[in-house]
């Protein structure tokens, strides 16, 4: 997500981030350039969960497709840091995390207090066990720790297991092996900062058989200043029983404030697409063309990593730039004057851990500082985020010079979704266009991208409100998400959960529907930071390209031993 900071007064400057969160599954071609191929590796070997026992390097696998909905529900699994060491075994809570600690209180684990271990681990567990089942186990290779508070370095924790709370099972293993200490310990870092971090409200829908995770909601909406409409899409939804079901759940240190959850159903051609822009129009979509270039800042050719949904990603991550930016050139109809340009992208994780780093600058100041950001003006915050290059920004190229089209807002990396830009082409001649992404340092990654000059025939679209939102503690929210009229349906805590329920009407012959869920909301972000500011760091911020040096800095002193590797591996 995207927000702009604001320090106190006696700061005196505007300073803004993009906080991002947590993880998915990636499959990339390394270009040319060996640092950027060692960096990228690392990068992917410490966000991948992969069915391997080697090491791997240049190319990565992917996931195989039955685990992805686990995968996905990682975020959940947080609740329990569980310290193994070779004679004892310790629970960790009020957990921090640094370039060269993991640090928190300790207690020693009793009998009973986790169900994971190498006895049982083909246990079979009941519904009312899963709960305990969202456990992570640290494994560390010497030494001892002792109560009531430890501080682990992290080239000491060998192995990382992450449970699955459907099965009891282990869902992916990380090893750390003696080779490549600093790779090591980057993707131990990463790891942590995804399991402790913050993040925006999760979407969750049924499927027909599970409640599988779809996305996140109005990314980068932490204050009420800041509040945004969402049009998600949702394309693993299907009917239960005449019915649509959608899962709104809090799952991590925040208050979220939703005042609006509806659907917008839009039934098409079954051999045509449908995707709402980023207002809430539906784009009909007919006969996709993909680019015929595309080249990074660099002088890179990128066109095999966007020509299809593949999580053959661009990375946004090039050496000679903070910002950075791809240059695509498709093929268009004489004297057509409008366009479409389609793709998928989401944010980086890489940000969570830089923001987590950039907050912790503010110390005992923090709660003052984001009670200045509350109230500020809203069209200043937006302002500093597109200075910051927080969004991924399109621009088109006319009489040889770059002009502005739009701007997306941050959507985290839980999950890839689609966008689709419309693009006035008028004052274009011949058959060619040239369009141009842009954002900082790793902020995002773009996978497919593609276009579309048909026209914009969308007739059938229907908006359907809840008939039933039912939220923990029997609450029923139905009328809260009915209106957006500040009447906010408010989950205070982690494992707060609505299930929300819509009537449909099937399509028609010949005819499919595309789904969205709108919502409009925003949330509060729970920090206790401590220690003075860190006024001189704080104060580069001032500059609105520092950020991104700031990320593309930290990322290269991180990764600055190419001869370091890391192996890993997953189980069942």
């Amino acid at each position: 997500m995207a927000f702009p900071f604001t320090l106190p007064p006696e700061f005196g400057y505007f300073i803004e981030f993009n906080f991002e969160k947590f993880f998915n599954f990636y499959h990339m071609k390394i270009f040319n350039n060996r640092k950027i191929k060692k960096s990228i590796s690392y990068f992917l070997i410490a966000l991948m969960m992969m069915h391997t026992t080697s090491c791997n390097y240049y190319k990565v696998k992917e996931v195989a497709t039955h685990d992805i909905s686990s995968i996905q529900n990682i975020g959940k699994l947080h609740k329990s840091m569980i310290i193994h060491t070779s004679t004892e075994t310790f629970i960790l809570n009020d957990i921090k995390v640094d370039s060269v600690l993991l640090s928190g209180r300790l207690k020693k684990a009793e009998v009973g207090s986790f169900y994971f271990n190498e006895d049982n681990k083909n246990k079979r567990f009941s519904t009312k066990d899963k709960e305990i089942l969202n456990e992570v186990h640290f494994y560390l290779k010497t030494g001892s720790i002792h109560p009531p508070y430890a501080e682990i370095p992290l080239n000491e924790i060998s192995e990382i297991k992450i449970i699955d709370p459907d099965s009891g099972r282990t869902v992916a293993s990380y090893v750390f092996t003696t080779v490549g200490v600093l790779a090591g310990v980057f993707a131990i870092l990463l790891i942590i900062v995804a399991l402790t971090k913050s993040s925006c409200p999760y979407v969750y829908v049924f499927d027909g058989e599970t409640y599988v995770f779809e996305g996140e909601t109005f990314g980068g909406a932490i204050a009420q200043n800041l509040e945004r409409d969402d049009y998600m899409p949702l394309p693993h939804l299907k009917d239960n029983h005449g019915l649509y079901k959608v899962r709104i759940s809090n799952e991590l240190k925040e208050i979220q404030y939703t005042d609006l959850a509806e659907l917008i159903v839009v039934n098409h051609p079954k051999k045509a697409n449908v995707i709402l822009d980023k207002y809430g129009n539906p784009l009909l979509l007919i006969n996709e063309i993909n680019a015929s270039s595309a080249i990074s800042e660099s002088g890179e050719n990128i066109l095999p990593a966007l020509e299809k949904k593949d999580k053959n990603v661009f990375f946004f991550n090039e050496s000679n730039s903070a910002t950075n930016a791809v240059v695509m050139t498709f093929s268009k109809p004489i004297d057509v004057e409008k366009g479409k340009l389609i793709f998928s992208a989401k944010n980086t994780l890489w940000f969570d851990y830089i923001f987590g780093t950039f907050l912790s600058k503010f110390g005992s100041a923090y709660q003052a500082w984001m009670q200045n950001q509350s109230n500020l003006p809203r069209e200043e915050q937006l302002k500093k985020i597109s200075q910051n290059n927080f969004p991924i920004s399109v621009y088109v190229k006319k009489n040889n010079s770059w002009q502005f089209v739009d701007e997306i807002m941050t959507v985290g990396p839980l999950a890839f979704r689609d966008f689709v830009v419309p693009i006035d082409l008028s004052g274009i001649s011949g058959n060619k266009v040239e369009v141009k992404f842009e954002t900082g340092f790793m902020f995002w990654e773009l996978d497919a991208v593609a276009m579309e000059f048909s026209s914009d025939l969308v007739r059938d679209v229907e908006i359907v409100k809840p008939t039933l939102a039912n939220g923990t503690g029997a609450k029923d929210w139905t009328h809260s998400l009915m209106y957006a009229d500040e009447d906010y349906m408010i989950q205070p805590i982690s494992g707060n959960m609505t299930e929300i329920s819509f009537k449909i009407k099937p399509a028609g012959y010949g005819y499919t529907q595309s789904v969205f869920l709108h919502t409009r909301g925003y949330y509060t972000l729970i920090r206790d930071f401590s220690g003075l500011p860190e006024v001189e760091a704080l104060n580069k911020f001032k500059n609105p390209s520092h950020f991104s040096y700031y990320s593309k800095s930290n990322y290269f002193k991180m990764l600055e031993n190419e001869d370091n590797l890391i192996c890993f591996a997953s189980q069942n």
